[in-house]
């Protein structure tokens, strides 16, 4: 799954004219949950002074 995802930041980063490379990017896979029905996405952003 990790190359569909790579290729699609790679088509979005081209379609909307980011620079290369991009900011850094964490990825991790779960293997299963708890609950298998729950989903989860977590979204952060880092705020340097």
């Amino acid at each position: 799954m990790a190359s569909a995802l790579f290729d699609g930041l790679s088509r979005a980063q081209e379609a909307h004219g980011f620079r290369t490379p991009l900011p850094p990017l964490t990825v991790i896979g779960v293997h299963s949950l708890w609950t298998p029905p729950l989903l989860v996405e977590i979204e952060a952003t880092a705020v340097l002074d």
